[in-house]
């Protein structure tokens, strides 16, 4: 708790044909991935166009999303394989405890790189909390295709909330 995370591999995957095809039914078909922290929901934060009012928050995260490669007419499945958590808690001045009171996440699909062979200390070009880069958008996803290796990761941040 309070102890911020960045780039955590989680694990790592090559989909074979049935997985991917699996994959892609239920990015397709819209589902969902929900989680719970102390008892309280995932969100996903969603800024209203004013930028002045609060946001008003999703339930949980679309497991990917369909689209096109710019120029390409090509309709692609993407998993997001990258969380962004934001764990909001109120702090007790007196005693310095907390107690958690909002759960949210970034979903990101980002095609997670690194070099030479995979070990228990290999570090992501894509993703390196000792170089401070960190994952910010999906400039390039992880495509769900039968073959393709795909690496799960994720950050937590922790908030005071008032």
């Amino acid at each position: 708790m309070r102890e911020p995370q960045m780039c955590t591999v989680v694990c790592r995957q090559k989909l074979d044909a049935k997985q991917a095809k699996d994959l892609k039914e239920k990015i397709k078909d819209e589902y969902r991935v929900n989680m719970i922290l102390d008892n309280l929901p995932l969100v996903v934060p969603i800024r209203r166009q004013d930028q002045e009012s609060a946001p008003i928050y999703q339930l949980g995260f679309h497991v990917g999303l369909k689209g096109q490669y710019s120029g390409s007419k090509e309709e692609k499945y993407f998993i997001h394989n990258h969380l962004a958590f934001t764990v909001r808690y109120h702090r007790d001045m007196q005693t310095d405890m907390a107690r958690i009171v909002g759960f949210e996440v970034k979903p990101f699909s980002v095609k997670h790189e690194y070099e030479g062979q995979w070990s228990d200390n290999t570090r992501l070009t894509t993703c390196d909390p000792h170089s401070k880069h960190t994952v910010v958008n999906s400039n390039t996803p992880q495509e769900v295709e039968e073959g393709k290796e795909i690496i799960f990761t994720y950050d937590v941040e922790f908030k005071v909330s008032f």
